[in-house]
């Protein structure tokens, strides 16, 4: 018995040594592993892309147009770091007299540009580090929409300067050094505000929207853009 004792616990050791072995093997050796570890903390980008405005019930509003901007972020460590981005829209929005009847209220088009500012808190979803050569992230933040005008137009309408929340998400490609490449879509989330004469019909004929619909309210507003990234 004392030697069927003695045979099984040599038996479990060896097991164990076997597999605290196999443990070991488990994973990458180091100079393999895919995740490798983000050492530069400040990246500046430079932005191209598309905004894509969604329109309004009146189409007064800011209007599809290429973008161009810079993006910076600071990352002081682990998966989470700070953003800001400055971009500039080259955007048109119609202008209407809503006190004019048929053809006549629409007075044509006029070159708006929409000037875009935001900070906020980006996240990478493979912690401080690439996984082969890319890094997913999320990013949320704060900000401004304006086309630097604060006096109304013909009709009383006035975009102006709005607050704005923005979210979205890209991927970075990390080959490693400086230059770094990246593609990500945000949403804009500002309001549209539309002023007391849009209401009301003139003489022979209809208002330029109907009574019901709102007269402030929340709409997005998605941009595509496409990023080349100096880290230091």
């Amino acid at each position: 018995m004392k030697h069927l004792i003695a045979a099984t616990l040599c038996g479990v050791m060896l097991l164990a040594g076997g597999a605290a072995g196999a443990g070991a093997q488990v994973g990458y050796p180091p100079a393999r592993s895919p995740y490798v570890d983000l050492d530069l903390t400040q990246g500046l980008t430079l932005l191209v892309g598309a905004y894509h405005a969604h329109q309004d019930a009146a189409q007064v509003g800011p209007q599809s147009g290429a973008l161009i901007g810079v993006h910076y972020e600071w990352r002081a460590g682990g998966p989470a770091h700070l953003i800001g981005e400055l971009s500039r829209v080259s955007s048109e929005r119609n202008v209407i007299n809503p006190f004019k009847v048929g053809a006549s209220r629409d007075l044509g088009k006029q070159s708006r540009p929409l000037y875009l500012a935001n900070v906020g808190l980006g996240l990478g979803l493979t912690g401080g580090k690439s996984w082969h050569h890319l890094v997913p992230e999320i990013a949320g933040g704060l900000g401004f929409a304006s086309d630097l005008h604060t006096q109304p137009d013909t009709g009383g309408y006035r975009f102006g300067t709005r607050f704005a929340l923005n979210w979205g998400g890209g991927i970075q490609w990390v080959p490693g050094g400086h230059l770094e490449l990246r593609a990500d879509i945000t949403n804009r989330l500002y309001k549209i505000a539309y002023p007391e004469a849009f209401y009301i019909a003139p003489t022979g004929g209809t208002a330029v929207i109907p009574p019901d619909q709102a007269k402030s309210f929340w709409i997005n507003n998605p941009a595509y853009t496409l990023g080349l990234t100096y880290r230091f």
